[in-house]
């Protein structure tokens, strides 16, 4: 992805995020801070679920459809907006624990928050633009409150959308009260549903596994800061900025992956939703940008081409 600007330009702009995470990190540092800009005080007025359902029961069909749709564009508005938020947290975060003085333990919190900010993300935006692309003109219609005939929804998108704003951690005597969409699921089973392939989910689930057992910490953490010579051992400050360095080039292709996975998706979600004529969703800030290189965006179009509506 880029705008128009060369990656040396993002190299110069954003050097820390070069450094640690090569050129995917400047270009994600540089769309995070270009979008974000736009989204502060953007507000989405939602009907009230009761008076929806009475309106689904009753009123005409045009007007469910339009309701409903220009809502699930809200949530995925709201959901990238909210994604790229996050994830600009956490890159900063990065950085400024690899600053002087570096702080190893700090990064890789903050490194381990991003990776699961990806999988989590990924769950719930990756179907947005291939459903945007495949039903454009149906959405279009109903958005126009054209679609009178038949009622149009689509319950999967809905529920991933509900899920990235609402799943938390459910007791199981609340269960019974709450959609299923509201329960978050295990790490291991955000990391599985990526669809990467086996030898991508292996170095994910590497990383991942490393970064706990800094956290922790684990024996392999903790023998930076000491060392055993002839039984006598002697404590010492470890080198922060060289484990760092080492950690993100022995995890490079995988962490630029995770970047791919939160920021490049939500920006390409946003995009998408300046197909359509809803004014409160567009996004001028994301129209230069050109994700013509990434197979997603290609395919997205491709099925833009092939519709056909009755």
């Amino acid at each position: 992805m880029d705008k128009k600007q060369s990656i040396a330009s993002m190299e110069k702009s954003h050097p820390v995020d070069f450094t640690l995470f090569g050129s995917m990190g400047a270009v994600s540092a540089r769309l995070s801070n270009a979008l974000i800009s736009g989204f502060n005080g953007r507000r989405f007025e939602f009907m009230d679920i009761g008076k929806f359902q009475v309106m689904a029961h009753s009123g005409p069909l045009s007007e469910v459809n339009r309701f409903y749709w220009k809502e699930i564009l809200y949530r995925a508005f709201w959901a990238s907006a909210i994604n790229l938020m996050r994830h600009q947290k956490w890159q900063m975060a990065c950085v400024r624990a690899f600053e002087t003085p570096a702080n190893f333990l700090a990064f890789a919190a903050a490194l381990r928050g991003l990776l699961e900010g990806a999988q989590d993300a990924w769950y719930s935006l990756g179907p947005v633009l291939p459903t945007l692309a495949r039903d454009r003109a149906y959405i279009e219609s109903a958005l126009s409150g054209n679609m009178r005939d038949t009622r149009f929804v689509d319950r999967e998108l809905e529920d991933r959308l509900i899920h990235f704003i609402y799943a938390r951690k459910i007791a199981k005597t609340d269960r019974g009260m709450l959609p299923d969409s509201h329960m978050a699921l295990e790490p291991k089973d955000y990391r599985n549903a990526t669809g990467l392939p086996d030898d991508e989910r292996k170095a994910w689930t590497q990383l991942y596994d490393d970064l706990c057992g800094i956290c922790h910490p684990t024996a392999f953490s903790l023998i930076a800061g000491w060392k055993d010579e002839n039984g006598v051992v002697q404590i010492g400050q470890s080198d922060d900025s060289s484990q760092i360095l080492a950690l993100c080039r022995k995890y490079d292709a995988i962490i630029s992956t995770a970047f791919s996975l939160s920021v490049t998706t939500s920006a390409m979600n946003l995009k998408a939703l300046n197909w359509f004529s809803l004014p409160e969703t567009k996004c001028a800030d994301v129209t230069d940008w050109n994700f013509e290189s990434i197979p997603a965006w290609r395919e997205a179009h491709t099925a833009l081409s092939k519709q056909i509506v009755n």
